[in-house]
């Protein structure tokens, strides 16, 4: 049996294109798919469903921690769901974030509202309820932990693993307050603006009042604190964390010269590993690197593999001139004339 691990945003880490790329590779073998995420692209999570359930091997699906949003739909192609003692599970009704006149938000509002209404009609055929019972648990946001998501009906199977946390309305309480703070912080870098009673940053006496139950049990930590405020939430991923991290505790300036320096370093070496140390081909992918083109892109390059071809032949020299120039393109063994 082999093991897909999905984890992280529905339309960033997790995407149709590396679903299909790992379907393929499976070569209709069983799988067993792990999913951990916090929702993301509604059209790009209805693709993945798709593909998953167009899989013509034996599938079965493992939730992670966190299963929500756009999660619930694609959980549903898979004829087997478990659902962990510590996984967290929420259905809600599709959200977007929308800049325009009040034609343009209607139609967003009417288009939102058929792909709710289609979100609850594929997790009603899945658990078995009624279409309007499961559309007013999205209206309601529902969320769910554990065996409370199989009593549901959203999972077929339960899996003790033993490290589920005693109380499950504050971890809860905490999913929800970390989930919209990702959605403030998201409409935010999106452009979007946000409800004018959730302008205001949560001030101590509000945290406290909030975290006092936590605290009372003693079941609350200081790193419940920072991600309660959405501080390991602030768009960064962990590879750039661990970059950042490998950079030390130099000067914010210091920090940005170094990463300026590491770029370039990075860059160098990937065109020499695709384009040679020097040389005609090396000199023409620079050049197609400044008028920002891609590595990949420029080995498909009809000139560039042209140039490639050339490269045993002793061609040593190299010309740009722009598209529609009235130069002759020539190509006399030394010298090679190229439009762009």
């Amino acid at each position: 049996m082999k093991r897909i691990h999905l984890s992280g945003y529905v339309g960033d880490e997790i995407n149709s294109y590396e679903v299909k790329r790992m379907l393929d590779e499976a070569k209709g073998d069983a799988i067993e798919v792990h999913l951990n995420t916090v929702g993301g692209s509604v059209r790009e999570g209805i693709a993945i469903y798709d593909l998953f359930d167009k899989y013509d091997g034996e599938k079965s699906l493992m939730m992670g921690g966190l299963v929500a949003s756009i999660g619930s739909y694609i959980a549903t192609a898979f004829p087997k769901v478990t659902a962990q003692d510590i996984t967290v599970y929420m259905i809600h009704n599709a959200h977007d974030y929308v800049y325009g006149d009040q034609h343009v938000l209607e139609t967003e509002a009417k288009n939102l509202g058929k792909l709710s209404a289609h979100i609850a009609d594929r997790l009603a055929r899945f658990t078995g309820k009624k279409v309007e019972d499961v559309a007013k648990l999205m209206d309601e946001e529902t969320w769910l932990y554990g065996k409370d998501i199989l009593d549901a009906g959203f999972a077929t199977d339960y899996h003790e693993t033993g490290k589920a946390a005693t109380g499950a309305s504050n971890v809860l309480d905490i999913e929800k307050l970390k989930y919209h703070e990702r959605l403030k912080s998201v409409a935010v870098f999106r452009g979007g603006t946000l409800p004018k009673e959730e302008e205001e940053i949560m001030d101590i006496k509000e945290f406290m009042e909030k975290a006092k139950g936590f605290i009372q049990s003693g079941e609350f930590k200081f790193e419940n604190a920072v991600e309660l405020f959405g501080a390991k939430d602030q768009l960064i991923t962990e590879k750039q964390r661990e970059t950042l991290n490998a950079l030390g505790d130099d000067d914010p300036k210091v920090l940005r010269e170094k990463a300026e320096a590491a770029e370039k370093a990075a860059l160098a070496s990937q065109l020499t590993d695709a384009f040679g140390a020097e040389g005609v081909l090396r000199s023409y992918a620079e050049g197609c690197v400044d008028r920002g083109m891609k590595i990949e892109d420029i080995q498909k390059d009809p000139v560039a593999m042209a140039l490639a071809a050339k490269r045993a032949d002793g061609a040593t020299q190299i010309i740009d001139h722009p598209a529609g120039d009235d130069t002759k393109d020539a190509d006399d063994g030394d010298t090679i004339v190229v439009s762009y």
